[in-house]
């Protein structure tokens, strides 16, 4: 076998050509040896069971400490803690390889130059790694630009980034505001979406075109809060839709009271079909309250039950009981604010008003 390489390496010599290859039982061993390595560095360095360790190894190769161990130390002195090192690895082993200071450092300072805190630095690269798989200069200069085009301040674009990491790489965010704009969804309710809901423009396309072009045929203002809202709930899939309509049904709702429900209030698909499950019951067996009610006041089937609902039911029953108000059926006093609620159906009843206090109170606190 020896003497093939030798014929070889003749014959390359006489073209003036120097070629080394490495028999395969020797190749197999180099990369067993580099397999083992990973694997045992995986383990020591992030508590991996040997089993992850090894599925890991084969998304990256390690030839020996120093890289990554340059790695792990830049992380540390910008705050990241050891359970967060291994969460981040964990999805993206390969920055093990990275150069800490051309790939890595470069990123987290332009986070730091716009105004994140270390803990903010933190909280985005450990909620999506993949930010650090970007060019800064292609990828995440623009994409910061882009949003900020919208929230104006460093401060609002790093809040955004906080919760939705991926709005500083994908291209999906720039498509779907672009798509928004031209159906008449004005820059500052494109700001609203880009500060509490970013993943929602970093769906897929067609997906989110399907339910603007659904809530428009609804009627929905796209200049208002009610259309993004919409918006949202139409984007969940179909199968829980159905199923939260299927809920409402069962508590005597028709088709064309669900979708003027939704236009009224479309909070009120985006409750869990656990809290459409609760929130009808007590309505209607506990309160007595007829279903096609709260279809016309959708709003109260999305209050806290504990903190709201329930300890003003015991109120104005009270108060119903004492002949202090004819109806304790009010939708109105359910969506008072507190201070209004307190003003209007506790503090005016002065002989009643402290026993009326404890009793709001100890509703309100009452463990569920």
């Amino acid at each position: 076998m020896f003497g093939v390489f030798h014929r070889r390496a003749m014959l390359c010599s006489n073209l003036n050509i120097t070629i080394i290859r490495t028999p395969s039982f020797l190749q197999h061993f180099s990369t067993s040896e580099q397999h083992s390595f990973t694997t045992n560095y995986l383990i020591n360095n992030f508590s991996f069971s040997p089993e992850t360790a090894s599925n890991l190894s084969t998304r990256v190769r390690l030839d020996n400490s120093d890289r990554p161990d340059s790695v792990l130390a830049l992380f540390r002195t910008h705050g990241f803690s050891n359970p967060q090192l291994s969460q981040i690895i964990q999805s993206y082993p390969k920055l093990l390889s990275s150069d800490p200071i051309k790939s890595i450092l470069p990123k987290f300072n332009f986070l730091l130059s716009k105004g994140a805190s270390t803990s903010d630095l933190v909280q985005i690269v450990t909620k999506n790694p993949s930010v650090l798989k970007q060019s800064l200069a292609n990828t995440i200069t623009p994409c910061y630009d882009f949003l900020k085009r919208f929230l104006v301040s460093d401060e609002s674009t790093i809040y955004s980034i906080k919760y939705c990491p991926c709005l500083i790489y994908s291209k999906l965010p720039s498509i779907n505001v672009q798509m928004l704009l031209e159906n008449g969804v004005p820059e500052s309710k494109v700001a609203l979406i880009l500060r509490r809901w970013g993943h929602i423009v970093s769906e897929h396309h067609p997906i989110i075109k399907k339910a603007v072009e659904e809530v428009k045929r609804l009627g929905f203002n796209p200049a208002s809060t009610f259309f993004i809202v919409a918006v949202i709930a139409k984007m969940m899939n179909d199968s829980l839709w159905q199923r939260k309509t299927d809920l409402y049904k069962k508590w005597g709702w028709s088709e064309e009271v669900i979708v003027s429900a939704f236009v009224r209030h479309p909070w009120c698909m985006q409750a869990s079909e656990k809290k459409i499950e609760s929130v009808m019951e007590f309505w209607v067996n506990h309160m007595g309250w007829d279903s096609l009610v709260l279809a016309k006041q959708p709003i109260l089937l999305t209050l806290s039950l504990e903190k709201r609902v329930i300890p003003r039911a015991f109120v104005l029953q009270f108060l119903q009981s004492r002949g202090l108000i004819k109806d304790a059926k009010s939708p109105t006093a359910f969506k008072l604010t507190d201070d209004m609620f307190l003003q209007k159906f506790v503090n005016c009843f002065e002989d009643e008003a402290s026993q009326l206090l404890k009793l709001y109170e100890e509703k309100k606190n009452q463990p569920r």
